[in-house]
């Protein structure tokens, strides 16, 4: 018959082999064949679960089909006994089974810590903080205040003063790598109305770095911003400040276009928009929080309500570009009296409408002086990231 396997007897030896293996076992009689026995019960969660015991005698099924039953049965009325899932044999229902006790234990959870809560709160006793990565963050002997002096008197005199005291806009040149990918390009093209008075310059395939460089010098830019990318996607993002440096590199991810925003808006070119950094602690973060805030204007034009910000997280610098919308919106009130009148009033209300785009860096080096791989001198490099390297500690951060 259709889907039953062709099997021939070898005369003489008590063998039944399949044909095309070659191999045979011993002929068995009907009762000491394996038996597949199916338990069902009448609950809509187990009605199709299959137990499989492969028994060669069937006194030893009967007993085995009673053990089952009670093991399902105790299921059904206790469903905190993960050690017994193993006994339904069906692995979706088994998956099943496991995650409905799972949440019920997740709810009975949640009820106790309700509980909890509320007895706190009828003492008068302050509700316990939640245990987070960043709450447990291990202290960093680079920790400085917002207002310390001796971090003040040398950012007086970092590559960076110039720009940031005085009143001339910054220069951004932008370019990528070699034959750029459309996704490159379109990514480029949005970042042109963030920074403001950026130049986008395609690259040739034969131009170098260094030639890039000198262009930019001559032309007067402030700094050059080069995008990378591998499989046609952007994943790198390089950082020269003119005309002594620093160097950045940054990792590039989780990039969304302006496109792929829902409900986004559309930015202004050569706009000045104001600019928000969060959550640089260190040393370190503090340089790379002025080395970013050098590609924006000090004198920002808050009446085109556009925002840019960096926030830092785990020494992940998360970027957004926002405008604040103010809108008007009449609501009725109700009037103190007894006939329960209403007056219609005027109320604005301020939302945010995203601009796109958005992307994550991590920064992976810092190199004094313009780029140079092979003979550069390094002020950091990320190892963080190695947790083969000596002292890793997932709660130690740089930034």
């Amino acid at each position: 018959s259709r889907g039953r396997r062709k099997t021939r007897s070898v005369a003489g030896a008590g063998l039944t082999a399949v044909r095309g293996r070659g191999e045979g076992r011993p002929a068995a009689s009907r009762r000491e064949r394996g038996h597949r026995l199916v338990t069902r019960t009448r609950s809509l969660e187990f009605r199709k679960v299959f137990v499989f015991l492969p028994s060669p005698l069937w006194t030893e099924a009967a007993e085995q089909r009673k053990f089952v039953f009670r093991v399902i049965m105790a299921l059904v009325e206790n469903e905190d006994a993960l050690h017994d899932v193993n006994a339904v044999k069906n692995k979706h229902k088994r998956n099943e089974l496991v995650k409905k006790i799972k949440k019920k234990r997740r709810a009975a959870k949640k009820v106790e810590k309700e509980k909890r809560q509320k007895l706190l709160k009828e003492q008068g006793l302050p509700l316990p903080k939640p245990q987070t990565i960043d709450s447990q963050r291990t202290h960093d002997e680079t920790f400085v205040a917002d207002n310390d002096p001796e971090v003040l008197e040398d950012e007086r005199t970092d590559e960076f003063a110039e720009l940031l005291g005085g009143s001339d806009p910054p220069s951004l040149l932008m370019t990528t790598c070699p034959k750029p990918s459309k996704a490159t390009h379109d990514f480029v093209k949005e970042l042109e109305c963030v920074f403001p008075f950026s130049t986008y310059k395609k690259r040739k395939e034969t131009t170098l770095v260094t030639q890039v460089v000198e262009y930019a010098k001559q032309q007067g830019h402030t700094a050059v911003m080069i995008v990378n990318e591998d499989v046609k996607q952007v994943n790198a993002l390089t950082l020269i400040h003119l005309p002594h440096g620093p160097t950045l590199s940054f990792k590039v991810s989780s990039l969304r276009l302006s496109q792929q925003i829902f409900g986004h808006g559309k930015a202004l070119r050569d706009n000045f928009p104001e600019l928000v950094m969060n959550n640089f602690r260190t040393r370190l973060g503090r340089r790379i929080s002025r080395s970013l805030q050098s590609l924006f204007h000090t004198k920002p034009m808050c009446h085109n309500r556009q925002v840019a910000t960096f926030h830092n997280q785990r020494d992940f610098l998360f970027f957004r570009h926002h405008r604040y919308i103010f809108e008007k919106r009449k609501e009725k009130v109700k009037t103190g009296g007894d006939e329960g009148g209403a007056k219609t009033q005027t109320k604005i209300q301020t939302r945010l409408q995203e601009l796109g785009p958005r992307f994550t860096l991590k920064l992976q080096t810092i190199q004094k002086g313009i780029l140079n791989w092979k003979y550069g001198d390094f002020e950091w490099c990320n190892t963080q990231d190695n947790k083969d390297s000596a002292g890793y500690n997932r709660r130690t951060y740089v930034l």
